[in-house]
This record gives structure tokens, sequence and C-alpha cells, in this order.
């Protein structure tokens, strides 16, 4: 076997467990996520390794220009493990001191910026493993990248199949129906397919519901007229058939599951895929068009809307965590610690534990403060100088990024180790270095 085929092979066999992940109950348990983790940085580096002695190839260039655009984050990481003396922290952490030497000062010595070491370095891992898998899925090449996305829409729609199906089941609220769970009171019927949680199964519910109106898009665009070429050529209909089909699936299934930021952020990702195809004019009308047979469906998450109390399950808890900002300032709390960091302060509701801010962008405003905002936005600007979307692709990953961040608004799906896996496979694959 020739070291040049090595890369693909661990590209396709990343892709593989990307798929899997979804199936193992959202990969949320340590001893999923933590060795998957692993498993991506070892082949990031292998790859990275096997693609140097070619140093010409499109997946070498992917990945170092990746991996040089996100140093910044890497970078802040250690930051934030720096043990620093108290005197210090008291100054630009006031959180930070407090979590470490307050009330018993003990020895005085050195601490870091995260008020839990462990956390955040778990934070880190899942972050690498991330990276490791980018870095691994650069070199599946360019001419095969419409087939490995279309690989992920099928395990998509298989998960939306198998969440359906258990939905009428005789224990629809067991995992795979025959896996009873342990539920907190009040959450016992919160599961869906093999997710514990509805919300984070209607995640890639949305992301592949936009996916597939992406790709039906780009597929219908290729001739001059997008009603014509669908009609004329068998080709072309066949695609945006099954594509819409697998869309229509996805959609119920996102509904089905009872998630209202997922059905949001599915329509929010297939809006955005309408508007650029269409003209935003045409985006409310075509919007109307999907909401209505949902609506007829009558739906778990059609009833959930009309519950639906935002003051007091989202912004009553929000504004009470904003608080934290003022003793995070400047370099957070220490990514994945925002348990720890909250849990002193709250004030919305006594004796209850709040894991995540259910708002992405707030919990990275308080687990990295200022200075880690900072540090994603170069980040981001870096990868944006760095890469391009693939024109055949771009559409979809336009879709997908919508819907996921329509969701992270009222969610954490970034937090959920599968579903940050999907996305990021799905970007990755979607995007060529910016000089070929």
């Amino acid at each position: 076997m020739k070291t040049q085929s090595l890369p693909e092979i661990f590209a396709w066999a990343a892709l593989a467990t990307v798929c899997g992940g979804p199936f193992l109950f959202g990969a949320v348990d340590r001893d999923v996520w933590f060795p998957l983790c692993l498993l991506w940085i070892g082949l990031g580096f292998a790859s990275a390794l096997l693609a140097a002695r070619n140093l010409g190839s499109d997946g070498h260039r992917y990945a170092v220009r990746l991996s040089r655009a996100l140093l910044p984050v890497h970078a802040f990481f250690i930051l934030q493990l720096i043990p620093l003396p108290a005197f210090v922290l008291r100054a630009v952490s006031p959180g930070s001191f407090a979590a470490h030497f307050l009330p018993d000062t003990g020895d005085g010595r050195f601490r870091p910026l995260t008020v839990s070491a462990g956390a955040t370095i778990e934070a880190w891992l899942y972050v690498a493993g991330l990276h490791g898998l980018a870095m691994t899925l650069a070199a599946i090449p360019r001419e095969k990248r419409r087939q490995a996305v279309e690989l992920l829409l099928v395990a998509l729609v298989l998960l939306a199949t198998e969440g359906l199906w258990q939905s009428r089941a005789s224990h629809p609220f067991w995992l795979y129906a025959w896996v009873p769970i342990v539920a907190p009171p009040g959450l016992e019927t919160s599961t869906f397919g093999p997710y514990y949680n509805r919300n984070h199964f209607a995640t890639l519910m949305a992301v592949g519901a936009a996916l597939a109106a992406g790709l039906a898009s780009a597929e219908a665009g290729r001739a001059g007229s997008r009603l014509q070429a669908v009609l004329s050529d068998g080709r072309v209909l066949a695609q945006v058939v099954w594509l819409l089909g697998a869309g229509g699936v996805l959609s119920l299934a996102g509904v089905a599951s009872g998630s209202r930021s997922g059905v949001l952020a599915g329509l929010a990702g297939i809006g955005i895929v309408v508007g650029r195809a269409l003209g935003f004019r045409y985006m409310a009308a075509s919007l109307a068009l999907l909401v209505l047979p949902l609506v007829l469906s009558g739906g778990a998450a059609m009833e959930r809307f009309a519950r639906l109390d935002i003051v007091q399950s989202r912004w009553a808890p929000w504004t009470d965590m904003a608080t934290l900002v003022r003793f995070f300032p400047v370099f957070g709390s220490g990514f994945g610690t925002f348990v720890l960091a909250y849990l002193p302060y709250q004030r919305n509701a006594t004796y209850e534990i709040w894991p995540h801010a259910h708002n992405e962008y707030l919990q990275c405003v308080i687990e990295g403060g200022l200075a880690g905002v900072v540090a994603l936005a170069v980040a981001w600007k870096r990868i944006k100088r760095a890469l391009v979307l693939d024109p055949a692709l771009g559409e979809a990953a336009v879709g997908v990024a919508v819907a996921f961040a329509a969701q992270a608004l009222l969610d954490f799906p970034a937090r959920i180790p599968a579903n940050a896996a999907v996305v990021t496979a799905l970007l990755i694959l979607s995007h060529r270095t910016r000089h070929l």
C-alpha cells in the first residue's frame, strides 16, 4: 500500500466514525467522546506527517492553513491554564480569585485563570479532537467530497427514520425503544431517537434539512434555468427528488421530536438557501409553504410552541447568567467551566443546576471573556482568509452553518460531540484552500 493513499484511508475511516457518532447516543458519554477525540487527534497527526511528504498536495495545504488559523484558540487554552499569583488573579479575574482563594485562602500559591483546570483541559481535548478530525478529512480529494457529503446525509436520514420509528414504539422514551433511562423529574419524556435530549436530536435534523436544500439548489442551478434544468435532465431530476425527499423526512423528524429550537433552526437554514437561490423576496412565501404542512401535521413541536414562555425559559436565566461577566471580564471562567462558575452566583432558581447557558454565544463570553472572544474572532478571520467555499457545496455549507448558528441562540449544539463532529465534517468538506 502506498503511503500517499493512507491519508485518504484515514479520512474515510474518520468519516465513518462521524456517521456513527449520532447513533451512540450523540457521543455525549465520556466513554464514547473521549476515545473518539483521541482517535481523531491521532489520525490528524498521522495524516499531517504523511501529507508532509507530498508538500504540493491539496490535503497538506488545507491542513496547514487550517491549523495555522486555529493557533489563537489553542494559545488561549494555554493562557487560561497558566498559574498566576493571587494578587494578579484578583486584579484581572475577580471570579477566578474567589473560586481559588475564598473563603479559604489556602496556601496562597499560584492558581490558573480557569476555575477548574481539569474541566478546561477536557474542553481543550474536545476542541483538539475536532481539529484533528478536520485535518484528517482534508485528505479527501475534491472530486470525492460530494460523495462524502451525501454519505453524511444518508446517515442523517437513517437517524431521522430511527427517530420516527421509535416515536411510534411501545417505549418511545427509551433509547432505541429498549434501553431504559434514568432521568431527572420532569425530563422523563425528553429523549428522542438515540439522543437523551430532543433538542440535540433536532440539531442534526435541522442541519440535515438545510444540507439537503443546499445540495438540491446547487444541483438544480447547474443549468441556466433551474426549472428547465430539473425538467429536462433526468439525472438532475432524480437528484433533486431524492434530496427534497430527504429534506422532508428530516424536517418531519425534527417536528416530531418536539424541539422548538430545532424547528426554528431548520427553517432558518432552509430559508437562507431559498433566499440565496430565488431571492429573499420569495423567502417568506417559501417558508410559509414549509410551515403550513408542519402545522397541519400536529407534530409535538407545534404543541410545545403553543406553551412557549420565552421569558421564564430563556430570558430570565440569561439575564441572571450575564452577571458573571462582571466577575470574569477579560479572560473568562475557563472553557468548559460554566456550571462550576455559575453555581455560586445563581439567583434565577434556587437549588437548580444549569450545566449550560442554553445560548452558545453567552456561554462563550462567560467562559472566554473579552480575550476569548478576540481569540475566536482572530481565528475566524484567519480561516476566512485561508479557505473559500467550494462552489459545488457552498450553498449546502451556508445552510448548515445558519441552521447550527440559529439553534446556538437557544441551546448548546456545539457541546454535543456527535453534532459538532457532523457540522465540522460538512464545513471542512465544503471548503478548499483559497489559492487552488
